[in-house]
Protein backbone atom coordinates (compact mmCIF):
# COMPACT_ATOMS: atom_id res chain seq x y z
CA UNK A 1 0.00 0.00 0.00
CA UNK A 2 1.39 3.40 -0.95
CA UNK A 3 2.02 5.99 1.73
CA UNK A 4 -1.07 8.19 2.08
CA UNK A 5 -1.36 11.31 4.20
CA UNK A 6 -4.99 12.15 5.01
CA UNK A 7 -6.13 15.68 4.23
CA UNK A 8 -6.26 17.79 7.41
CA UNK A 9 -9.81 18.30 8.62
CA UNK A 10 -9.53 22.10 8.40
CA UNK A 11 -8.47 21.92 4.72
CA UNK A 12 -11.19 19.36 3.93
CA UNK A 13 -13.86 21.60 5.41
CA UNK A 14 -12.44 24.59 3.49
CA UNK A 15 -12.61 22.70 0.17
CA UNK A 16 -16.15 21.52 0.85
CA UNK A 17 -17.20 25.06 1.72
CA UNK A 18 -15.63 26.44 -1.47
CA UNK A 19 -17.57 23.88 -3.53
CA UNK A 20 -20.80 24.76 -1.76
CA UNK A 21 -21.15 21.36 -0.08
CA UNK A 22 -22.69 21.39 3.38
CA UNK A 23 -21.73 18.62 5.79
CA UNK A 24 -24.73 17.43 7.77
CA UNK A 25 -24.86 14.67 10.35
CA UNK A 26 -28.11 13.58 12.03
CA UNK A 27 -27.77 13.41 15.80
CA UNK A 28 -30.62 10.94 16.22
CA UNK A 29 -31.76 7.92 14.24
CA UNK A 30 -34.10 9.11 11.51
CA UNK A 31 -37.41 7.26 10.98
CA UNK A 32 -36.92 4.04 8.96
CA UNK A 33 -33.15 4.70 8.71
CA UNK A 34 -30.92 1.61 8.32
CA UNK A 35 -28.22 0.67 10.80
CA UNK A 36 -25.28 3.10 10.62
CA UNK A 37 -22.31 1.93 8.54
CA UNK A 38 -19.75 4.00 10.44
CA UNK A 39 -19.03 3.37 14.12
CA UNK A 40 -16.54 4.82 16.58
CA UNK A 41 -13.81 2.33 17.41
CA UNK A 42 -13.12 4.30 20.58
CA UNK A 43 -15.89 6.21 22.39
CA UNK A 44 -13.68 8.40 24.58
CA UNK A 45 -15.05 11.94 24.51
CA UNK A 46 -12.70 14.90 24.68
CA UNK A 47 -13.47 17.46 27.34
CA UNK A 48 -11.22 20.50 27.49
CA UNK A 49 -9.58 20.67 30.94
CA UNK A 50 -10.87 23.56 33.06
CA UNK A 51 -8.59 26.55 33.48
CA UNK A 52 -6.83 26.70 36.84
CA UNK A 53 -7.32 29.89 38.85
CA UNK A 54 -4.75 30.41 41.56
CA UNK A 55 -4.45 27.24 43.62
CA UNK A 56 -7.85 25.85 42.70
CA UNK A 57 -7.52 22.17 41.85
CA UNK A 58 -8.66 20.92 38.51
CA UNK A 59 -11.91 18.98 38.82
CA UNK A 60 -12.47 15.92 36.65
CA UNK A 61 -14.99 16.46 33.89
CA UNK A 62 -17.83 13.92 33.91
CA UNK A 63 -18.35 11.97 30.74
CA UNK A 64 -21.21 13.16 28.58
CA UNK A 65 -23.94 10.70 27.84
CA UNK A 66 -24.71 10.17 24.17
CA UNK A 67 -28.08 11.29 22.95
CA UNK A 68 -30.65 8.53 22.96
CA UNK A 69 -31.43 7.42 19.45
CA UNK A 70 -35.02 7.73 18.43
CA UNK A 71 -36.59 4.44 17.48
CA UNK A 72 -38.47 4.55 14.18
CA UNK A 73 -42.18 3.89 14.35
CA UNK A 74 -43.16 0.45 13.18
CA UNK A 75 -44.82 0.49 9.78
CA UNK A 76 -48.03 -1.50 9.42
CA UNK A 77 -47.46 -4.92 7.88
CA UNK A 78 -47.96 -5.15 4.18
CA UNK A 79 -48.97 -8.26 2.35
CA UNK A 80 -50.21 -9.39 -1.05
CA UNK A 81 -53.31 -7.75 -2.48
CA UNK A 82 -56.52 -9.41 -1.37
CA UNK A 83 -59.12 -10.76 -3.72
CA UNK A 84 -61.59 -8.17 -2.43
CA UNK A 85 -59.43 -5.39 -3.93
CA UNK A 86 -59.39 -6.05 -7.67
CA UNK A 87 -57.71 -2.72 -8.44
CA UNK A 88 -54.64 -3.47 -6.34
CA UNK A 89 -51.49 -4.51 -8.16
CA UNK A 90 -49.93 -7.84 -7.18
CA UNK A 91 -46.95 -7.56 -4.88
CA UNK A 92 -43.63 -7.92 -6.68
CA UNK A 93 -40.67 -9.98 -5.50
CA UNK A 94 -38.99 -8.70 -2.34
CA UNK A 95 -35.72 -6.90 -3.03
CA UNK A 96 -32.91 -7.90 -0.67
CA UNK A 97 -30.12 -5.35 -0.40
CA UNK A 98 -26.68 -6.55 0.56
CA UNK A 99 -25.25 -4.86 3.64
CA UNK A 100 -21.90 -3.12 3.32
CA UNK A 101 -19.24 -3.93 5.88
CA UNK A 102 -19.37 -1.53 8.85
CA UNK A 103 -16.64 1.10 8.71
CA UNK A 104 -14.77 1.93 11.94
CA UNK A 105 -13.98 5.55 12.65
CA UNK A 106 -10.93 6.51 14.70
CA UNK A 107 -7.84 8.71 14.86
CA UNK A 108 -4.59 7.08 15.97
CA UNK A 109 -1.43 9.08 16.66
CA UNK A 110 1.71 7.02 15.95
CA UNK A 111 5.15 8.17 17.00
CA UNK A 112 8.57 6.93 18.02
CA UNK A 113 10.09 8.60 21.07
CA UNK A 114 13.49 7.25 22.04
CA UNK A 115 13.17 3.47 22.12
CA UNK A 116 9.37 3.55 22.48
CA UNK A 117 6.76 3.15 19.75
CA UNK A 118 3.68 5.11 20.81
CA UNK A 119 0.16 4.28 19.58
CA UNK A 120 -2.09 6.98 21.05
CA UNK A 121 -5.87 6.79 20.54
CA UNK A 122 -7.23 10.30 20.03
CA UNK A 123 -10.53 11.11 21.68
CA UNK A 124 -13.66 11.25 19.56
CA UNK A 125 -13.81 14.44 17.51
CA UNK A 126 -10.06 15.10 17.53
CA UNK A 127 -7.92 14.98 14.38
CA UNK A 128 -4.64 15.89 16.10
CA UNK A 129 -3.28 15.45 19.65
CA UNK A 130 -4.07 18.29 22.04
CA UNK A 131 -1.45 20.23 23.99
CA UNK A 132 -2.73 18.83 27.30
CA UNK A 133 -2.66 15.28 25.94
CA UNK A 134 0.87 15.71 24.59
CA UNK A 135 2.06 17.17 27.88
CA UNK A 136 0.67 14.22 29.81
CA UNK A 137 2.35 11.84 27.36
CA UNK A 138 5.69 13.63 27.83
CA UNK A 139 5.27 13.44 31.61
CA UNK A 140 4.75 9.67 31.37
CA UNK A 141 7.71 9.24 29.02
CA UNK A 142 9.89 11.34 31.32
CA UNK A 143 9.56 8.64 33.99
CA UNK A 144 11.00 6.25 31.38
CA UNK A 145 13.98 8.49 30.67
CA UNK A 146 12.88 10.04 27.35
CA UNK A 147 11.40 13.40 26.43
CA UNK A 148 10.40 15.77 23.64
CA UNK A 149 13.98 15.95 22.33
CA UNK A 150 13.83 12.20 21.65
CA UNK A 151 10.85 12.37 19.24
CA UNK A 152 11.98 10.66 16.04
CA UNK A 153 8.81 10.57 13.93
CA UNK A 154 5.08 11.22 14.13
CA UNK A 155 2.07 10.34 11.97
CA UNK A 156 -1.70 10.48 12.56
CA UNK A 157 -3.97 7.85 10.98
CA UNK A 158 -7.51 9.13 10.44
CA UNK A 159 -9.90 6.37 9.49
CA UNK A 160 -11.80 6.04 7.21
CA UNK A 161 -9.35 7.37 4.63
CA UNK A 162 -11.89 7.98 1.87
CA UNK A 163 -15.48 9.20 1.67
CA UNK A 164 -16.30 6.78 -1.16
CA UNK A 165 -18.62 4.13 0.30
CA UNK A 166 -17.71 1.68 -2.45
CA UNK A 167 -14.14 1.40 -1.13
CA UNK A 168 -13.63 -1.39 1.40
CA UNK A 169 -12.66 0.36 4.63
CA UNK A 170 -13.85 -2.21 7.13
CA UNK A 171 -12.12 -3.38 10.27
CA UNK A 172 -9.77 -5.76 8.44
CA UNK A 173 -8.59 -3.07 6.04
CA UNK A 174 -8.06 -0.66 8.93
CA UNK A 175 -5.91 -3.23 10.72
CA UNK A 176 -3.83 -3.87 7.56
CA UNK A 177 -3.23 -0.14 7.07
CA UNK A 178 -2.22 0.47 10.69
CA UNK A 179 0.01 -2.63 10.67
CA UNK A 180 1.84 -1.36 7.59
CA UNK A 181 2.51 2.03 9.20
CA UNK A 182 3.71 0.39 12.43
CA UNK A 183 5.91 -2.09 10.56
CA UNK A 184 7.45 0.80 8.66
CA UNK A 185 8.34 2.57 11.92
CA UNK A 186 9.65 -0.64 13.48
CA UNK A 187 11.95 -1.36 10.52
CA UNK A 188 13.19 2.22 10.31
CA UNK A 189 13.66 3.11 13.99
CA UNK A 190 13.87 -0.31 15.71
CA UNK A 191 12.05 0.58 18.96
CA UNK A 192 12.31 -1.82 21.87
CA UNK A 193 8.71 -1.55 23.16
CA UNK A 194 5.25 -0.30 22.22
CA UNK A 195 3.09 1.77 24.53
CA UNK A 196 -0.55 1.56 23.44
CA UNK A 197 -2.90 4.24 24.82
CA UNK A 198 -6.66 3.84 24.54
CA UNK A 199 -8.92 1.30 22.84
CA UNK A 200 -8.08 1.43 19.12
CA UNK A 201 -5.07 -0.92 19.03
CA UNK A 202 -6.65 -3.54 21.35
CA UNK A 203 -9.83 -3.55 19.25
CA UNK A 204 -7.94 -3.71 15.94
CA UNK A 205 -5.67 -6.52 17.12
CA UNK A 206 -8.13 -8.38 19.36
CA UNK A 207 -5.94 -7.95 22.45
CA UNK A 208 -7.55 -9.25 25.64
CA UNK A 209 -4.66 -8.67 28.07
CA UNK A 210 -2.94 -5.44 29.18
CA UNK A 211 0.38 -6.58 27.74
CA UNK A 212 1.81 -8.98 25.20
CA UNK A 213 3.77 -9.01 21.97
CA UNK A 214 3.14 -7.29 18.66
CA UNK A 215 5.18 -9.52 16.37
CA UNK A 216 8.52 -9.53 18.14
CA UNK A 217 7.89 -6.22 19.90
CA UNK A 218 6.58 -6.29 23.49
CA UNK A 219 3.71 -3.93 24.20
CA UNK A 220 1.96 -2.52 27.26
CA UNK A 221 -1.65 -1.33 27.11
CA UNK A 222 -2.45 1.89 28.97
CA UNK A 223 -5.63 3.95 29.47
CA UNK A 224 -6.45 6.73 27.03
CA UNK A 225 -4.55 9.95 27.71
CA UNK A 226 -7.86 11.82 27.52
CA UNK A 227 -9.47 9.54 30.06
CA UNK A 228 -6.51 10.09 32.37
CA UNK A 229 -6.92 13.85 32.05
CA UNK A 230 -10.47 13.58 33.38
CA UNK A 231 -10.30 10.53 35.65
CA UNK A 232 -7.42 10.45 38.17
CA UNK A 233 -7.93 6.73 38.83
CA UNK A 234 -6.90 6.03 35.23
CA UNK A 235 -3.52 7.58 36.01
CA UNK A 236 -3.11 5.12 38.86
CA UNK A 237 -3.73 2.24 36.43
CA UNK A 238 -1.16 3.69 34.05
CA UNK A 239 1.46 4.04 36.79
CA UNK A 240 0.84 0.48 38.00
CA UNK A 241 1.52 -0.88 34.51
CA UNK A 242 4.63 1.15 33.72
CA UNK A 243 6.19 0.77 37.18
CA UNK A 244 8.07 -2.43 36.16
CA UNK A 245 9.56 -0.50 33.21
CA UNK A 246 10.75 2.29 35.52
CA UNK A 247 12.30 -0.24 37.89
CA UNK A 248 14.15 -1.94 35.07
CA UNK A 249 15.63 1.42 34.05
CA UNK A 250 16.68 2.26 37.63
CA UNK A 251 18.15 -1.18 38.21
CA UNK A 252 21.98 -1.00 37.96
CA UNK A 253 23.53 -2.97 35.11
Amino acid sequence: MTDFTPLPEASRQQYLSAMGIDSWYPRVRLPAAPEPLVFDLDDTDYAAPPVETGSVAVQPVPETMPATAQQPAEAPPTGPASAADPGAEPAGPQVVRSKAAPVPRFALSLSVVGDYLIADTLARGLSQPTDSGQQLLLNILATLGVGAADVRTHHVVQWPLFTNRKVDQGLDQARVYVDEKLDQFIRQYQPSMMLSFGAVMPKLQGWQQPQGEYGDLPWVGLPSLYQMLNEPMKKAICWHRIKPLVRSIDRPA
